[in-house]
């Protein structure tokens, strides 16, 4: 990797675009591909070429395009904390095991409640009709 320090925003962009061109024909794409995989037009690949300034969501279309956006994007860490620091930090709580039911649960009580909920908007006098029970009929 060679150490570069541009001088000035116009060699930066002149540099960024003589890199793209060579990435591109290394690829063996041509400008008008290019363009059309990014959604950008042709004229935008060839003024990123020549290191004149585009808007940055066009410039961004061409990188993921290129498969270079995420590169891009680490030259800025990301300074959320790691799992580490947010277990040290108290926000992460330790994992606990989850437990099952008790054996000796009876499926019954359960029916019971559901249907106590089911009854509960129907008024409480009227006893003829019962909710439906599964294999009542046997």
């Amino acid at each position: 990797m060679n150490a570069y320090s541009a001088q000035t925003d116009e060699s930066a962009l002149t540099l960024l675009g003589k890199r793209l061109a060579a990435f591109r024909i290394r690829n063996n794409w041509t400008q008008a591909q290019l363009a059309e995989q990014s959604g950008v037009s042709k004229g935008t690949v060839e003024r990123i070429e020549r290191g004149d300034s585009v808007q940055v969501v066009n410039f961004i279309k061409v990188l993921r395009a290129c498969g270079m956006l995420e590169s891009f994007l680490s030259i800025f860490p990301d300074d959320s904390p790691s799992p580490m620091q947010l277990l040290y930090m108290g926000k992460i709580k330790s994992r606990q095991r989850v437990r099952s039911p008790h054996k000796n649960t009876n499926t019954a009580n359960i029916l019971a409640d559901n249907a106590a909920e089911y009854n509960a908007d129907k008024p409480a006098n009227d006893a003829s009709k019962t909710p439906w029970v599964w294999n009542e009929d046997k």
